[in-house]
């Protein structure tokens, strides 16, 4: 197959997966609470595996704390789906207002009297406003926020791999 054919399909089964998160959105949020759990989990015990296989690592009592935490994070997330849901919204909702409101700042700091004044308002303006919204809802906002938030991501990816597919067929590329 072609680069330009794969670029393609990939595309497709991106946005294919997209709107099926969008319709489902409650399911892949759970999915992603558990893939969140086995990441943690892993993270945790390969990190307590090196503490304690490497004697002499730098920071070794911070590493085996953070691998700690991380192990009992993740085993816990996935003993309680639905709560790891819940808290994976609520850093969800809170780096979305964190980043608008540091936008926000920004634009007045450093922006003003540039063309970029305004779409930096405006851009720190949704950001905070979906943060807040989505801490204010809690936590009937996590049943679909996760899913959703991948659910747009896969559709913007798949479009954009679908537009780059055709755009190198068309420029003659393999």
């Amino acid at each position: 197959m072609k680069g330009t054919s794969s670029l393609i399909v990939s595309g497709v089964l991106a946005l294919v997966g997209g709107f099926v998160a969008l319709i489902f959105p409650l399911p892949v949020s759970l999915a992603v609470t558990v893939l969140a759990g086995c990441v943690f989990v892993a993270s945790g015990a390969v990190g307590l595996w090196a503490v304690w296989s490497d004697r002499v690592m730098p920071s070794r009592w911070a590493t085996a704390l953070f691998s700690l935490i991380s192990l009992v994070l993740g085993v816990w997330m996935l003993a309680n789906p639905l709560a790891g849901m819940v808290s994976l919204t609520l850093i969800v909702g809170a780096l979305f207002l964190v980043s608008g409101v540091v936008r926000l700042g920004l634009s007045l700091a450093t922006w003003r009297g540039t063309d970029m004044f305004w779409l930096m308002v405006l851009s720190g303006l949704i950001s905070a406003g979906l943060g807040l919204f989505i801490l204010l809802r809690l936590p009937e906002a996590s049943l679909v926020l996760l899913g959703t938030l991948v659910a747009i991501e896969l559709i913007v990816m798949g479009t954009t791999l679908v537009a780059m597919g055709f755009a190198l067929r068309k420029s003659g590329k393999p």
